[in-house]
Protein backbone atom coordinates (compact mmCIF):
# COMPACT_ATOMS: atom_id res chain seq x y z
CA UNK A 1 0.00 0.00 0.00
CA UNK A 2 1.77 3.23 -0.60
CA UNK A 3 2.59 5.37 1.62
CA UNK A 4 1.13 9.27 2.40
CA UNK A 5 4.45 10.92 0.38
CA UNK A 6 3.69 8.94 -2.72
CA UNK A 7 0.18 9.32 -2.72
CA UNK A 8 0.99 13.09 -2.62
CA UNK A 9 3.30 12.83 -4.73
CA UNK A 10 0.87 11.10 -7.37
CA UNK A 11 -1.97 13.63 -6.93
CA UNK A 12 0.17 16.85 -7.58
CA UNK A 13 1.70 15.27 -10.98
CA UNK A 14 -1.78 14.32 -11.62
CA UNK A 15 -2.72 18.34 -10.95
CA UNK A 16 0.15 19.49 -12.91
CA UNK A 17 -0.71 17.59 -15.78
CA UNK A 18 -4.46 18.76 -15.56
CA UNK A 19 -3.06 22.31 -15.96
CA UNK A 20 -0.82 21.87 -18.56
CA UNK A 21 -3.58 19.98 -20.49
CA UNK A 22 -6.02 22.96 -20.03
CA UNK A 23 -2.81 25.23 -20.58
CA UNK A 24 -1.96 23.48 -24.00
CA UNK A 25 -5.83 23.52 -24.89
CA UNK A 26 -6.21 26.66 -24.34
CA UNK A 27 -3.24 27.62 -26.30
CA UNK A 28 -4.29 25.71 -29.05
CA UNK A 29 -8.20 27.21 -29.63
CA UNK A 30 -5.94 30.71 -29.55
CA UNK A 31 -3.77 29.61 -32.46
CA UNK A 32 -7.28 28.29 -33.87
CA UNK A 33 -9.06 31.67 -33.60
CA UNK A 34 -6.28 33.36 -35.80
CA UNK A 35 -6.65 30.84 -39.01
CA UNK A 36 -10.72 31.05 -38.84
CA UNK A 37 -13.45 33.43 -39.38
CA UNK A 38 -17.35 33.64 -39.02
CA UNK A 39 -19.19 31.73 -36.48
CA UNK A 40 -16.36 29.53 -35.85
CA UNK A 41 -14.62 32.01 -33.92
CA UNK A 42 -16.99 33.24 -31.85
CA UNK A 43 -17.39 29.16 -31.20
CA UNK A 44 -13.52 29.17 -29.91
CA UNK A 45 -13.92 32.04 -28.28
CA UNK A 46 -17.14 30.13 -26.21
CA UNK A 47 -14.80 27.27 -25.75
CA UNK A 48 -11.93 29.90 -24.30
CA UNK A 49 -13.49 31.33 -22.43
CA UNK A 50 -14.61 27.96 -20.20
CA UNK A 51 -11.42 26.68 -20.61
CA UNK A 52 -10.27 29.29 -18.90
CA UNK A 53 -12.76 29.13 -16.35
CA UNK A 54 -11.75 25.29 -15.22
CA UNK A 55 -7.89 26.90 -15.76
CA UNK A 56 -8.82 29.04 -12.57
CA UNK A 57 -11.11 25.86 -10.86
CA UNK A 58 -7.19 23.61 -11.99
CA UNK A 59 -5.29 26.24 -10.26
CA UNK A 60 -7.47 25.90 -6.76
CA UNK A 61 -7.83 22.59 -6.90
CA UNK A 62 -4.10 22.15 -7.47
CA UNK A 63 -3.42 24.77 -3.90
CA UNK A 64 -5.92 22.45 -2.17
CA UNK A 65 -4.05 19.55 -2.70
CA UNK A 66 -0.63 20.82 -2.21
CA UNK A 67 -2.07 22.15 0.77
CA UNK A 68 -3.47 18.77 2.02
CA UNK A 69 -0.30 17.21 1.26
CA UNK A 70 2.27 19.37 3.38
CA UNK A 71 -0.54 18.64 5.84
CA UNK A 72 -0.48 15.12 5.72
CA UNK A 73 3.45 14.85 5.21
CA UNK A 74 4.83 17.41 7.97
CA UNK A 75 5.91 15.69 11.41
CA UNK A 76 4.78 16.70 14.28
CA UNK A 77 7.22 18.72 16.60
CA UNK A 78 7.64 16.68 19.60
CA UNK A 79 8.97 18.43 23.05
Amino acid sequence: MPNVAERGSRALEATADLTDLLRLAHEALHRLRDEVHGDVVEQADGLSRRIRTLRQEADRLQDRIEHLVRSETATPIRR
